[in-house]
């Protein structure tokens, strides 16, 4: 892949995972009631699809099934595992357009 390829997926992964993190530690007494909190999560979710749903369940599976993580633990899992999935399939399709 490129190198401008490259800037792309790592600023999308970044500001994803970013704007997750805000909306979550937001100002606001019940950070997610308040609409800042509400969309930034929301756009922080659609930057890291689709590996943040795998990542979701598998960090699921991993709580249920493996010893006791704190939340930090299974969060830095789930963004590992969300980036991990991303790039598997960033990968793909740029093999696709080359091949094509």
């Amino acid at each position: 892949m490129s190198r401008k390829a490259w800037m792309i997926f790592l600023s999308l992964q970044v500001t994803g995972i970013f704007l997750s993190w805000v909306a979550s530690h937001s100002s606001s007494p019940v950070p997610l009631i308040s609409g800042i909190g509400v969309g930034l999560l929301v756009v922080g979710n659609l930057l890291l699809l689709p590996g943040g749903l795998f990542a979701a369940f598998a960090v699921q599976r991993l709580a249920l099934h493996s010893a006791p993580l704190s939340m930090n633990q299974l969060s830095f899992a789930g963004v590992l595992v969300a980036v991990a999935i991303n790039l598997a399939i960033w990968l793909l399709c740029a093999k696709l357009y080359r091949s094509a």
